[in-house]
C-alpha cells in the first residue's frame, strides 16, 4: 500500500532507504536468535491510532506489510483503551472479561483479573515475556511499581495520565524512575530504548508487548527540526467531517455545528496525531533491525495493531467509544517470517482475535474462554468459508465522558451497523451505499431491522 500524500510519498521513499541501510549485514551477533521450533513475537499496539494513518508509517508499511499480511477489515470489538487492551490480553469481550470502562469501579486496571492473560499462558509454556509502555488505564490505582503475574520484565507508564510524552514515571521492573523534559526524555525514544534492550539480550522463544502512548492526544511529534521544518503529514477528511445533517441521529439534538475554532481543532489533529507516529515507525525500523542483527527474522512474528481508531470530527464528533467506522476500524499488519511478500486479507479480524492467533503461534493452550479465534489460517493463505461475517462492538460502562454515548450493543456485519443504545436509541446504516454513515435508516426498514436484531441476540447468546 503506497501513501497518497506528495509529502509522505517522500518520506516513504526516504524510509525505504533507510530500511535497506539499516538492515545491511554487519557484525556476526553475538546471541543469536536462530530457529529453536517456536517463534518470537513481538506484539505493537499504538494508542487511538486510526486505520487510515497507516498512511503515515511508511517503515510499518515496508518492513512489516512488505513481509507479511496487512488486514484490511480489522476492528476493535470495544473502542476504547481499557477495554480493548483486556481484550488483547484475554481473547474476550468486554462483557466477559469485566473491564468495561478506563476507571474504577467497572474498569481500569482494577478491575482486570490478570491472573489468566496471554502473558501467564506464554511465560508457563516456556516464554520470555516483556511488557514495555501503557499496560492498562488507571495502573497507579493497584500500585506503582505493581508487577502482573506473568511478565519477566514489566517496564509500564506508571504516571496518571499515562499520555505523557515528558514528565513521567516508569515502573522498570518495580522500581519507579522519572523522566523529564529533556529531548532524550521522550516517551517514545525511551520506551523504543526498552523493547530494544530487551531484544537484544534475550534467548528464543520471547513474546514482546510493546505499547507506545502515541498518538494519543496530546500527540507530541518527537523532537527534531522546528515545526515549519518538518514534512506535513496530513489524512484526508471524510465526508463526514462536520456533518451538516445530524438530525437523523438519536443524539443529534445534543450537538452543534462544528465552531470554526473547534473545527480547526479537529483539522489538527489530522495532522498531529499521524506524525507523532512518526517515532514509533522509527522504533518499529529499529525493532526489525535489532532483530535481523542476531540473525532472527526468519524466526520471528511481528503484529501492528492499535487499541482503537478516533474521531477527528467526523458527525461533529471527537474521541472514541462510538460504534462508527472511524472508532471502531484500526489497522493490522503480521510480518511472517517467511518471504512470502505483501499479502492483504479482507476478512473482519477482530482484537480479541490476538490473544488466540499469538497461543496458536507459540504452542500454547488459552487459559480462558475465547471469543476470538486464531487468524493462522489467514495468516498461512488458507481461506476459511465459515469465516465470521459479523462481531459485536459494545459500550457497556457506567462512566458517562463528555461527546460520547450511552452504553450500547451494537452489531457490525460485512455491509450494515445497527446500533442498539440500553436507552433506547437506533441507528441502522447501510455501509455499501452509505459508507461514511451519513443516512439512519432505523426504523425505515423493519424487516432488516428485526432481523439484525435477531443476529445481534445470537451473537449476543453465544
Amino acid at each position: 500500500m503506497l501513501p497518497r500524500h506528495p509529502a509522505i510519498a517522500i518520506s516513504f521513499a526516504i524510509a525505504v532507504l533507510a530500511a535497506a541501510s539499516a538492515m545491511a549485514p554487519g557484525p556476526a551477533p553475538v546471541l543469536s536468535l536462530r530457529d529453536t521450533g517456536r517463534p518470537n513475537i513481538i506484539l505493537i499496539v499504538t494508542d487511538d491510532m486510526r486505520a487510515d494513518s497507516l498512511e503515515a508509517m511508511p517503515y510499518v508499511q515496508t518492513l512489516l506489510g512488505g513481509h507479511g499480511v496487512t488486514f484490511s477489515n480489522a476492528f476493535v470489538t470495544t473502542a476504547f483503551c481499557c477495554p480493548s487492551r483486556a481484550s488483547i490480553l484475554t481473547g474476550q469481550y468486554s462483557r466477559n472479561h469485566g473491564v468495561l470502562s478506563g476507571v474504577a469501579p467497572d474498569g481500569g486496571a482494577a478491575a482486570f483479573d490478570d491472573t489468566s492473560t496471554l502473558a501467564t499462558w506464554l511465560q508457563d509454556g516456556g516464554y520470555t515475556t516483556a511488557m514495555v509502555g501503557k499496560y492498562l488505564n488507571d495502573y497507579p490505582a493497584i500500585g506503582r511499581t505493581y508487577v502482573p503475574p506473568g511478565w519477566d520484565e514489566f517496564d509500564a507508564i506508571a504516571s496518571d495520565p499515562a499520555a505523557r510524552y515528558y514528565n513521567y514515571l516508569l515502573n522498570e521492573n518495580g522500581h519507579l524512575t522519572h523522566h523529564g523534559i529533556a529531548p532524550s526524555d521522550y516517551s517514545t525514544t525511551v520506551l523504543t530504548r526498552l523493547a530494544s534492550s530487551f531484544v537484544e539480550r534475550t534467548y528464543s522463544p520471547f513474546f514482546l508487548y510493546f505499547a507506545p502512548i502515541a498518538p494519543h492526544e496530546p500527540a507530541v511529534p518527537a523532537p527534531g527540526p522546528p515545526e515549519e521544518l518538518r514534512p506535513q503529514v496530513e489524512i484526508s477528511e471524510s465526508a463526514s467531517f462536520d456533518e451538516a445533517d445530524v438530525t437523523d441521529k438519536p443524539w443529534g439534538d445534543q450537538v452543534e455545528p462544528l465552531s470554526a475554532a473547534r473545527a480547526a481543532q479537529y483539522r489538527g489533529l489530522q495532522t498531529s496525531m499521524p506524525e507523532s507516529l512518526s517515532a514509533v515507525d522509527e522504533a518499529i525500523r529499529r525493532l526489525v533491525a535489532t532483530v535481523g542483527a542476531r540473525g532472527g527474522l526468519d524466526n520471528t512474528i511481528i503484529i501492528f495493531t492499535s487499541d482503537n481508531g478516533f474521531l477527528w470530527g467526523e458527525h461533529r464528533l471527537r474521541g472514541k467509544i462510538w460504534a462508527y467506522e472511524e472508532s471502531i476500524r484500526v489497522p493490522l499488519v503480521v510480518r511472517m517470517p517467511d518471504e512470502a511478500g505483501a499479502q492483504t486479507d479482507d476478512h473482519l479480524a477482530l482484537n480479541i482475535d490476538l490473544a488466540s492467533t499469538i497461543a496458536e503461534l507459540a504452542g500454547v493452550g488459552t487459559g480462558l474462554p475465547q471469543d476470538g479465534v486464531s487468524l493462522v489460517p489467514l495468516l498461512r493463505g488458507q481461506a476459511s468459508s465459515t469465516w465470521r461475517d459479523s462481531f459485536v462492538v459494545e459500550y457497556l460502562g457506567s462512566q458517562k465522558y463528555a461527546g460520547t454515548p450511552p452504553p450500547f450493543e451494537a452489531i457490525r456485519t460485512e455491509r450494515y451497523l445497527y446500533v442498539r443504545y440500553l436507552n433506547g436509541w437506533r441507528e441502522l446504516y447501510d455501509l455499501r451505499s452509505d459508507p461514511f454513515e451519513l443516512d439512519n435508516i432505523a426504523g425505515s426498514s423493519p424487516d432488516l431491522q428485526a432481523g439484525l436484531d435477531e443476529r445481534l441476540d445470537g451473537l449476543l447468546a453465544d
